[in-house]
This record gives structure tokens, sequence and C-alpha cells, in this order.
């Protein structure tokens, strides 16, 4: 994941201050509002609108409800402030410690606001998005002429503008054919939604598979006992792209907060978004609260902006795969509202033309409260204040971050080993790092005990040297296995991939795996594994393993099941593991045949006569891959043994180039 290119915080420094703000009675020019008195003071920015998204004026510190870590606390400041040359009188302060109103305070600007577009291009197919970025470009005149605007993409690879009065410079933006959708998940040959993909992979709803088979198998001719595995292995491999776009995406967002610190305020982002595949299974509090806290410590204004899709689409062959899309669509725009809310911000559903929710946000943005709330007393120092904030006026809707900054608490460092221990005994998913996990069971050739093998693979642009730690669970929360290892920086080109086993009993277990960055990013995952082998004909069977070759003739663990640019070979192998080792199993073969996914016709076909290994038999297959066209194949080992098929194991992979 590139983050160079997502408006880098020294960029930022650079970007020229907007004109000062002509000197008032309330706050000498080029300053914020300054609260002093003779109790600690917490500061909360709060926005507070009509049911238009006009800035109520006029509150006074009585009107306010504030609660901080649960505890009713008493506005002792307050300042509005207005934004932009087209602002109405400025400021309306009280409070016994604080003053800065004079009688009669005259009209005023506080300045221009540093608003950035984030065309959330992860989110997008090539195409879609269009009609948020036409919007964005009729209601570019439409901001103040203070005002700084900027442009960036969450991928990086978009075009990126600082915040600049040049609207051209925007404009031209807009117009760059870098400006593009870059979400290529695909699950062809099946229609798979993000939120099945998602049950699919955590097992539950059970009937979520089931229902996915019986709507697509039909379509493709083939029968649902014999499609259902392949549907089972399609929707867990989109799972885990989804888990890496998730995490790309709310590390953006953060990236972009921390990177607009040493911009002039007030810092609005509004992300174009087709939202974000958040799910029930992820521990949201602890998954955003970096977030929240990000948008406090940064003082930044979160807004999203989705499109709802209700109308029809080409792939709708059926109405029960309509209703599926458009389920979809609002499991989406629900990600993005919680993420959103869990940055004090606000997720809007575009129907229509986007231009009337532009000028809700550029209304909603020019006009803020400060308020200084008088800390409680709490049992050694927090950095972060859980906060509320209400109004006693009704017809009014209040935006505050729910995350309050203690200004005076610095931040307390922790150790990369311990915010890896951490997230392995919390559980879940954290989306600092992208990581990709793939686990294959066989027995040890040493120990003929079970054995998990664990590929992961984590994207070669992710600033190394890593420090890596598992943790295996067993079904009563207990610890079993646990490990670390530190990579050095992966080579130009390459990504990290770490292979290790795992010895393990037949069962039910979680494998948790969290990876740390050089720059203190924390990704984790975790991983349901039923440990136990197949048992086949007077066989136990291993997976069925795929690796790919490159030039290199280096055999890479196919990880993601998405066959990477460069693959010329894939490479399948198959064990089998005699019942009895004393007692030979004659004729025995392994058929190994690949076919595209829908289709009865092989593109590779083979049978193999296992070499043995001890007592191990041990079939390999390398597969040309490279004149394959782009789509999703089955490869199926069938076990024949002595002229009698006695049963098969399938596994999937997907090309999307050629």
């Amino acid at each position: 994941m590139t983050r160079a290119a997502v408006l880098a915080a020294c960029a930022l420094v650079g970007v020229a201050a907007p004109p000062p703000a002509r000197p008032t009675p309330q706050t000498p020019a080029g300053q914020q509002p300054v609260f002093a008195g003779r109790v600690d003071l917490v500061t909360l920015d709060v926005t507070v609108v009509d049911k238009d998204g006009k800035p109520v004026k006029g509150l006074k510190p009585e009107d306010f409800v504030v609660s901080l870590e649960g505890q009713t606390r008493p506005v002792v400041a307050l300042d509005f402030m207005e934004f932009g040359t087209k602002a109405a009188p400025a400021a309306v302060a009280a409070g016994r410690e604080t003053t800065n109103q004079t009688a009669n305070p005259a009209a005023a600007s506080r300045g221009g606001r540093v608003i950035v577009l984030l065309f959330d291009d992860l989110s997008y197919k090539p195409g879609p998005g269009k009609s948020l970025l036409v919007a964005a470009e009729r209601m570019l005149s439409t901001f103040d002429l203070d005002d700084l605007v900027g442009i960036t993409t969450t991928s990086g690879l978009g075009p990126t503008v600082n915040p600049t009065r040049d609207r051209s410079a925007i404009l031209a933006a807009l117009h760059d054919k870098k400006m593009i959708g870059r979400n290529d998940d695909i699950t062809a040959p099946f229609y798979i939604t993000v939120p099945e993909a998602i049950d699919i992979d955590r097992g539950m709803p059970r009937e979520t598979l089931g229902e996915v088979a019986a709507r697509e198998c039909p379509l493709l001719s083939l029968p649902v006992d014999q499609c259902t595995p392949m549907v089972e292995a399609t929707g867990r491999a989109f799972a885990q792209q989804l888990i890496h776009r998730t995490a790309m995406q709310l590390a953006s967002f953060q990236h972009l907060m921390g990177a607009l610190r040493t911009a002039p305020a007030p810092r609005v982002v509004i992300a174009l978004s087709n939202g974000v595949a958040i799910g029930s299974e992820i521990d949201l509090k602890r998954q955003l609260d970096p977030l929240g806290r990000a948008a406090a410590e940064n003082g930044v204004q979160f807004y999203a902006l989705t499109e709802v899709t209700d109308g029809i689409d080409m792939g709708d062959i059926t109405e029960t795969r309509a209703a599926a899309r458009r389920q979809e669509g609002f499991f989406l725009n629900s990600g993005a509202q919680t993420v959103a809310e869990a940055a004090g911000g606000e997720a809007f559903l575009v129907v229509g033309q986007a231009d009337r929710f532009f000028a809700r946000i550029e209304s909603e943005t020019s006009g803020i409260y400060r308020l200084g709330v008088q800390a409680p007393a709490l049992n050694g120092k927090q950095r972060f204040l859980s906060s509320k904030v209400s109004v006693r006026r009704p017809g009014t809707t209040v935006r505050v971050n729910r995350d309050a900054l203690v200004g005076a608490v610095a931040a307390e460092p922790v150790s990369i080993d311990e915010q890896l221990k951490a997230n392995l005994g919390r559980g879940g998913v954290a989306f600092g790092v992208p990581i990709a996990l793939a686990t294959a069971q066989r027995r040890d050739p040493a120990t003929n005990d079970l054995q998990l093998g664990v590929n992961v693979q984590v994207p070669g642009s992710v600033s190394g040297p890593i420090v890596a730690m598992y943790a295996l669970v067993d079904d009563q929360g207990k610890i079993t296995q646990a490990g670390r290892r530190e990579v050095p920086s992966a080579a130009a080109g390459e990504d990290y991939r770490l292979a290790f086993p795992v010895p393990i009993d037949a069962g039910k277990y979680r494998l948790r795996f969290a990876v740390a960055d050089a720059k203190g990013n924390v990704g984790s995952v975790e991983h349901e594994v039923t440990a136990g082998l197949a048992h086949v004909g007077a066989f136990s069977v291993s997976d069925l393993f795929t690796a790919w070759i490159g030039a290199d003739g280096v055999p890479q663990f196919l990880a993601l099941e998405r066959l990477p640019d460069g693959a010329q070979t894939l490479q399948a192998e198959l064990e089998l593991y005699p019942d009895d080792a004393a007692t030979p199993v004659p004729d025995v073969a392994i058929r190994i045949v690949m076919t595209p996914v829908g289709s009865e016709t092989p593109v590779f076909e083979r049978e193999i006569t296992p070499d043995v290994s001890g007592t191990t038999r041990i079939a390999v297959a390398d597969v040309p891959v490279a004149p394959l066209k782009a789509g999703a194949y089955a490869i199926r080992a069938t076990i024949v043994q002595a002229g009698a098929v006695t049963g098969a194991v399938t596994t999937m992979f997907r090309k999307t180039g050629g």
C-alpha cells in the first residue's frame, strides 16, 4: 500500500495560510480563540445545524449539555466561529472565567477553510463514481474564495493536489485520466456480494453459503453438491480481498487526517465513496477508535457521500440477484455511515445529483462552536475522553467527535511488541498493515503428526523491516502455540512472504496473526481453522496445495488464490497417508483435472502415479497457466484406487490477466 502519494504532512506544511481575518473585538487577527481560567478545560469543536444544514447561531453555554466520560460537565467558555467571506456576525461567548465579546461585535470572517476531496477509488470499479466527481466540479465555484481546496485518492495512485486557492488545479485533477476506480475484485463466474462473502468466510450464518449456491449453481448448469465447494472457495478468497481493501481505505482516511495536522483550521475531508465493508464480526469499537482519535487529534471534520444503487444492473439476471445487489449497496452505505460517525461526521446517501449534499456540507462547516468544558476528575491521565453533546434547541442536529482530546496529556509510547501482543490477545482484525493469510493441512514428514502450514503475504510497499507474531487459540480461548519473527525489508518489486509450520491437534481453533511495520502501523487477521484431514478410501489426504512459479523457477504459495502477474506455472500437490502403513495399497492414481468454472471442458488433464516418500504418497502436477484466459478455474484431484474412484479434493484459483 503506497502512502507517499497521499498528501504527505511535509507537503502540507508548505501550504499558504489563508489571508488573516479582519481583527475584531472577539479574536486578534490570525489567532484562534484562547480559553483561559483557573480550571482545566477540554476543548470541543461542535457543529449545530438546523434541518436545512444551516448553522444555528446565538447559542449560549447553558444551551449545551456536555458529557465527558459519562459525567455531565459545565461549559465555562464558548466561541462561535464563522468561516468564509460570506460569513455573518461572528462571536457569541460567555462564561465566568473567560470573555471575548464586546457589546456590539462587528461582522467578520475567520478566513477560509481547508477542504480536501478524497476520491475513494479503492471502493469503485472503473467507470462508476463519475457522477460524484462531476458534481464536485459543479460545486467547486460555490466554495468561498478564501477556502483552500485539495484533492487526493485512497489508493495514492490518482492525482494529488495540496490545498490551494487555484481552482484550475483542482479541475485538472478531476479530469485526470488516473481519477478512476481501482476496485478489481471479482467473483466470476459466480455473483457473490460483499456481505455474503463475509458470512461465508466466517461460517455464519450457516445458511448463507447454501443460499448463494442455490442461486448461482443452476445458472451455470452445475450440480449444487459439486458447485458448493467452489462457491465457498470463491467467497473466502473474496473476503480476504475485502479485508485488504477495507484496511487500505481506513488507513488512507487516517493518514490523510494526520497529514492535515499542520494545515490551517478548520479542516474538512469529503470522501466520495462507494462504501466501506465493515462486517459485524469485526470489533468495531477497537477498529474505528484510531480513526476517531485521529479526527480529534488533528481537528478534522469528516464527511462522506455514497450513491444509492437501486437502479437496474446488467448482472441482475434473476430477481434474487437483484435483491442481493440491493442488500450489498445498503451494507456498504451503512459501513460508510459507521466510519463517518466514528470520526464525528456524517455520510449522506446520494439519490440523484449530489450538488445539494455538497451545498449542505459547505453550509454546515461554515459555523463552528468551540466549547471550553471543565474536565472531570479522573484517576490517572487519559489522553482521550468519551464525549457527548446535545443542545436545548428542538429541530437541531449536533455533530461532535466522540473522542475529546486532553491537550495537556502527551501520548505514552507503547512498544511494538506490546501492541502486537495486545492485538493477539483481543483477536479480530486491525487495518494498519494489509495481510493475506492462508493455511493448508498435512502430516509432518518427521513426526507424522498433524501440521498446519501457515503462509502469509504482506505487500512489499509496507515499510520494513516488519515484526510478525502469531497465536493459535483453541475453542476454550487458550493460546496453544505462539511465535515471533522479524523480517527485513522486502526487495524492490517483491512482497513479504512468510511460511511456517504449526503442530496442531484435531479440533477447532482461531489462528491470529499480527504485523507491525517500521512506522508503527499494526495490522492483524483472525483465521478460523478446523484441524483434521479428510479420509478417502484407504488414505487420509492433505489439502490440495497450490503454488505459482515465475521466470525464476522458485515456487511461491498461492495465498490469495489469485495468480499474480508473471506466473507461468501452477503447481498442484496432494499427499496421501495410508491407514495401515504395513499393508501395501496397489494401483493408486491421482487424476488432476483443471476446468474453467462453469465449463465441463478441461484445459488440463493428467493422471499421475504418486511418488512414495517413506509411507506417504505424493502427487505433483505442473500446470501451464501463462496461456490461460482471464477467469476462474477449478482444480480437482480425484483419487482412484484399484480402478475405482474413492474421493476427490478440489481447490480454485483465478487469473486476472491474459
